[in-house]
């Protein structure tokens, strides 16, 4: 179990990062994502599926020919592999999670 007190970057995230690190477990992470207005992430894609929770801030978010205003208390989530991107409307804290594929190997022996 990993506990992370969000309160502290909430309060004052001036000197944070474009990315801070929160979880990273076997086919989890969470990121807190720091976007400055008029900053924006160019279109791409994750291998697993995504969400996205504003907790501070105006963020706009684009996927699938959608087009989405996330402001705090909103959450959206996405499959894996759809190309998306994200505008930095006002200075924005957003939470985002990733599962990562679990690769499983199957190595079968002859029997």
């Amino acid at each position: 179990m990993t506990l992370t007190d969000l309160q502290p970057l909430l309060n004052d995230a001036g000197p944070l990062p474009r990315t801070t690190s929160l979880v990273r477990e076997t086919g989890l992470r969470a990121i807190l994502l720091h976007l400055r207005k008029g900053e924006e992430i160019p279109e791409h894609q994750n291998r697993g599926g995504i969400t996205v929770q504003c907790l501070q801030g105006h963020v706009i978010f684009f996927a699938g020919g959608e087009r989405v205003e996330l402001t705090p208390g909103l959450l959206i989530s996405l499959p894996p592999e759809i190309p998306h991107k994200l505008s930095g409307e006002a200075d924005s804290l957003l939470l985002v999670t990733m599962s990562e594929p679990v690769v499983v190997n199957e190595n079968r022996s002859a029997a």
